[in-house]
């Protein structure tokens, strides 16, 4: 079963996510999150395959939610990350060297989409495997 969390404030592109996710990716629970302190408390509290956040956003940004879930001890810290959003300009250069964390800009490119998602399962498949050997 793969979950993933999706956060993002905007109704039509939570619609649009989730349709991507479950039909052309896979993904059999989705769970979603409006903004990025709600994003933070789902992170805590059930493990996910992968996490898909908006930067701009209510009460937490997205950035500051990877932030907190990366610099955390917790179940989702290695999860990988793909960040969407319009304003990559504004926190890429604080985050490239954030592990498993991916950025694409808005539009939406979901051929990209679908390469970085299928991408950053694969490079966790095989940290995961190398962590067991």
């Amino acid at each position: 079963m793969k979950k993933v969390l999706i956060v993002e404030d905007e109704k039509d592109i939570r619609e649009i996510l989730d349709e991507v996710f479950r039909k052309d990716l896979g993904f059999t629970h989705v769970t979603f999150a409006t903004d990025g302190l709600e994003g933070y408390t789902e992170a805590y509290l059930q493990k996910f395959d992968l996490i898909c956040t908006d930067h701009a956003m209510p009460y937490c940004k997205g950035s500051d939610m990877v932030f907190g879930i990366r610099n955390k001890t917790g179940i989702n810290q290695h999860t990988p990350i793909i960040m969407v959003s319009a304003l990559i300009s504004e926190f890429a250069d604080k985050m490239e060297n954030m592990e498993s964390t991916y950025f694409i800009e808005k539009p939406i490119d979901f051929s990209r989409l679908s390469r970085y998602v299928k991408m950053a399962m694969m490079n966790s498949k095989n940290r995961t495997d190398s962590d067991a050997a």
